[in-house]
């Protein structure tokens, strides 16, 4: 039967999905992947296919999982999900962030979600937050109180010096107007400051009493567009020192006596004449004590010499430095300013003393730090350079010898240049002094010729106008890490086993072919699956088959010109992408390759052949971007194989219209079961010794509310390749048993229904579990029930399968082989199971013409099956000439269109009343 045709909605919507710039999935309800979209691949780095079936939640970040379960809870609760950011992971391992839209649809059972990478866009966003923490911590440490107000008075921004100045918390007061902030203000000549600066626009300096703390502040206030930025501070100490200059002789001797140092005045004789509080304090005398002494006696041996006095009267003031003597005889360090000043006619001269005591005991820890840090930086096994600011080495320690091969005194002197391979010296020197440069990595060139990686931690003094003085570095050797890095790209970028570029290389090479493609010429990209690498990998074992991937690479290596790449995407699957004239040179390659394949490979002591299949796109003329290339011709290439294997295909459209109407099929039966789009059709059995009906088979059939009627050998199928044959064989197995327990109960007779199961059925470890509930649940007697199989379902595990089967023939259920004759044909095997029915094809009981086939045949195949204790039930009889033939065979049992077609269960009923009565 032909597939049915895609609707228009569904190929848009197919289309619309396809072609959309944003990331677009199908989730089923279990998180998992039904669809999605090209753009996943520019996204998340996955081509639809390899997201398809793959839970999403493996695709996030391990930290947002807790949140997908939270977002999942509100969409299975009917609340839509709209711009959620979340982190995922790439294919590559990056993280990226996610704005995430979702809605759940309980008539599809279906999560319809789309996302935006906003990655960029949170960057930008956290580096303006950044931007305003660091404008926030320069508005906080600078020493005015700060605030700012829009042209509506609110408050916009205030550090934490205004809010102590008027006594309030800032944060819960930005947004409030300022006179509410700060009553206070309202009717000074503070406020007609503002309100002039904010209507002229011009800025404003003055300053002002506050009444609330009695202090005087120095304003300045500066208009802008969206308001007025005002800086202040406390200048009441500066106006009582203008006051008190202005005052009397009291006034500045009380100023005399606060002064920070120790303040001695000395007449012409050096005898002293006043000394200040501090002076008292640190010498140890009452300030009469001090009157009258000798500036000898606090100053030790110091000689004034006459040439020192006359340059003090020629109006030079010196800078000593001696030791002054307490009155206790102890001495400390001091530092002296001395000047002369006349008063009255009188000669003065005036000694500021200030003690370093503290300073020199400082000097001591620094010169103590200094030779600590020598010694450590001697010690350090990390290179220490120090540069000058032209880039000359002015210092090294034993490490970065050791590093370069040089001394130190081949070091000292050379230029960074000349030291270095490779190091942005330039940059360092314009960074941000307060900013140390953190993990640059730079080259060393060693003295014996080789490159040193190192990484580089530094930083620039300069000095107060901001130019460079000197450039200070430290570095360790990274060469291995470098190295291992190599290797490590090498590995993200390569196939480990062949060694061809794996997906990610061959997106980025064949991109570039893309870009790079002359006009008028043309790039081929051909997808390539080997056609029997699973028997080799199943018979010889993977060592082996891993032994013909690495052959297969280095013949399509040989086949292939330097330029045109080879890649393995993984399994037995590669793919080629080459320059060409166009389809003609495309072909002549694709042979290559298959001639290359044809060729027998030694594998595990004998020669085999594993033959490929070739799906072609060609650029521009069947797809114009890298993902609709590789999606076309993995689509040719599945083309290739349903054409009979070992050969090429270039693609077709009407390819992608099978493979849209085959998603259309997998999109619409996701859902069938929930809308309960199924029903089950029941084929009567016939006893040929009594022509009774024993038994009935239960054949499951389709009507989509989308598609109309789907045939059940299309629905097995996409139900097989999806999966989703194990919820609908459950489905189909309890509803069997429930209908036939009601067929017993009104009819009053014994009825076995027989249901088909898959092999991906009884590879559920659950199996006999799900056919135990349907029998206590349905209250259907174990006897009625008959389990058919197929014959590759019961080879493909014979332990396993044979104590399945033994349990299930415990609880007492009939156990059957299906389409016997079509597989394997043989009974030996069937020795291993305990199996009671054989059912034979219809096309082992005819012949390919038609013809009845021959009677011994078919008698000694039925005496076999007998001597085995089993029954034989022969398929698809239509005429009464095959059935005499079975009934002489000795045949148990019939079925087919001679007797009756499938029908439902009411048509059923009806068909075992009247065969009854008739």
């Amino acid at each position: 039967m032909n597939a049915p045709a895609l609707p228009a909605s569904a190929a848009d919507y197919i289309a619309h999905i396809d072609l959309a710039f944003e990331l677009m999935v199908v989730l089923d309800a279990s998180g998992r992947i039904v669809r999605a979209n090209a753009a996943a691949g520019d996204i998340l780095g996955y081509s639809p296919v390899e997201l398809a079936g793959r839970p999403v939640r493996e695709l996030l970040h391990p930290d947002e999982r807790a949140a997908l379960d939270t977002l999942t809870a509100d969409l299975l609760g009917g609340r839509p999900c709209h711009e959620r950011e979340l982190r995922w992971r790439r294919k590559d391992g990056a993280t990226i962030y996610l704005s995430l839209s979702a809605r759940w649809s309980a008539r599809a059972r279906l999560v319809y979600a789309s996302a935006r990478d906003v990655t960029a866009h949170r960057a930008a966003r956290d580096e303006l937050r950044r931007s305003r923490e660091r404008m926030n911590d320069m508005l906080e440490s600078i020493g005015d109180a700060f605030f700012a107000i829009d042209r509506d008075w609110r408050i916009t921004y205030a550090n934490r010096k205004a809010g102590a100045f008027i006594g309030v918390d800032v944060a819960p007061n930005v947004g409030r107007h300022l006179l509410e902030v700060a009553p206070a203000l309202e009717g000074t000549a503070i406020v007609e400051h503002y309100r002039r600066a904010l209507a002229s626009g011009e800025s404003g300096f003055f300053e002002a009493y506050w009444q609330p703390s009695a202090t005087w502040v120095e304003v300045r206030c500066y208009p802008t567009p969206d308001g007025l930025s005002v800086y202040f501070h406390d200048v009441t100490a500066k106006r009582v020192a203008l006051d008190a200059v202005r005052k009397s002789e009291q006034r500045f001797r009380n100023l005399f006596q606060e002064a920070g140092d120790s303040i001695v005045i000395a007449d012409a004789d050096l005898r002293i004449i006043a000394a200040n509080g501090r002076a008292c304090a640190r010498f140890g005398y009452t300030e009469d004590e001090f009157i009258g002494m000798s500036v000898s006696d606090i100053d030790g041996h110091h000689a004034y010499t006459s040439g020192m006095l006359d340059s003090l009267r020629a109006g030079q003031t010196h800078l000593l430095r001696m030791a002054k003597r307490r009155k206790d005889g102890t001495s400390f360090p001091a530092e002296v300013h001395i000047s002369r000043f006349e008063d009255g006619g009188q000669e003065y001269f005036q000694a500021i003393i200030r003690d370093l005591t503290e300073r020199e005991e400082a000097e001591r820890q620094l010169r103590a730090s200094e030779r600590r840090f020598r010694e450590v930086i001697e010690m350090t096994p990390a290179g220490y350079v120090l540069a000058s600011a032209d880039g000359r080495v002015l210092d090294v320690n034993p490490a970065l010898c050791a590093l370069s091969g040089h001394t130190r005194t081949a070091l000292l002197g050379r230029t960074l240049d000349e030291l270095f391979v490779a190091f942005p010296w330039h940059g360092l020197a314009a960074h941000d002094a307060d900013a140390p440069v953190q993990g640059v990595e730079a080259v060393l060139r060693h003295a014996q010729g080789g490159a040193v990686h190192v990484l580089f931690n530094g930083s620039v003094r300069r000095d107060p106008c901001g130019n460079v003085e000197s450039v200070t570095g430290l570095m360790s050797d990274i060469t291995d890490r470098k190295q291992a890095e190599r290797r490590l790209q090498q590995l993200a970028t390569h196939d480990t086993l062949t060694g061809l570029p794996n997906r990610a290389l061959l997106q980025e090479r064949v991109q570039r072919m893309l870009d790079e493609c002359p006009h008028g010429r043309a790039v081929a990209v051909m997808f390539l699956d080997l056609d029997r690498f699973k028997e080799v990998n199943d018979s010889f074992g993977h060592e082996l088959g891993d032994a013909l991937l690495c052959e297969v690479a280095a013949r399509l290596r040989k086949v292939m010109r330097p330029g045109d790449v080879i890649a393995r995407l993984g399994g037995d699957e590669f793919v080629v992408a080459a320059e060409c004239a166009g389809a003609q040179d495309a072909e002549v390659i694709a042979a290559k390759l298959l001639d290359a394949l044809a060729l027998p490979v030694r594998v595990g002591g004998q020669e085999v052949t594993a033959g490929g299949s070739i799906g072609i796109s060609m650029f521009p003329h069947d797809a114009g971007t890298r993902e609709l290339l590789f999606q076309t011709a993995d689509t040719a290439m599945y083309g290739a194989k349903r054409a009979g294997r070992n050969r090429y295909r270039f693609f077709e459209p009407a390819m992608t219209l099978a493979a849209q109407a085959r998603m259309a099929l997998e999109m619409a039966l996701r859902p069938a079961l929930a809308r309960a789009e199924f029903e089950l059709h029941y084929q009567p059995r016939i006893d040929l010794r009594t022509m009774n009906v024993v038994g009935i088979e239960a054949l499951i059939r389709w009507n989509s509310a989308d598609l109309g009627r789907v045939s059940p050998g299309e629905l097995i199928a996409i139900a097989e390749e999806t999966g989703l044959i194990l919820p609908i064989g459950r489905w189909v197995l309890n509803e069997a048993c429930r209908q036939t327990r009601g067929l017993i109960d009104r009819h009053g007779r014994t009825i076995r229904v027989s249901v088909n199961v898959s092999a991906r059925q009884l590879a559920q470890p659950g199996f006999v579990d799900e056919v135990r509930a349907a029998l206590a649940d349905t209250g259907l007697p174990a006897d009625c029930l008959e389990v058919e199989l197929t014959e590759s379902a019961l080879i493909e595990d014979i332990p396993r399968t044979a104590a399945m089967l033994d349990e299930l023939r415990a609880l007492g259920v009939k156990l059957a082989v299906d389409d016997f004759g079509t597989g394997y044909s043989g009974l030996a095997y069937l020795r291993r199971f305990h199996i009671d029915v054989l059912k034979l094809d219809r096309s082992f009981v005819l012949q390919a013409d038609g013809r009845i086939s021959a009677f011994d045949f078919i008698k000694a195949f039925v005496d076999m099956a007998h001597a085995l204790k089993l029954s034989v039930v022969a398929e698809g009889v239509e005429t009464a000439e095959v059935l005499d033939f079975l009934r002489a065979a000795d045949c148990d049992e019939v079925q087919g269109y001679l007797m009756a077609r499938p029908m439902p269960l009411l048509a059923l009923e009806a068909w075992l009343v009247a065969a009854t009565e008739g």
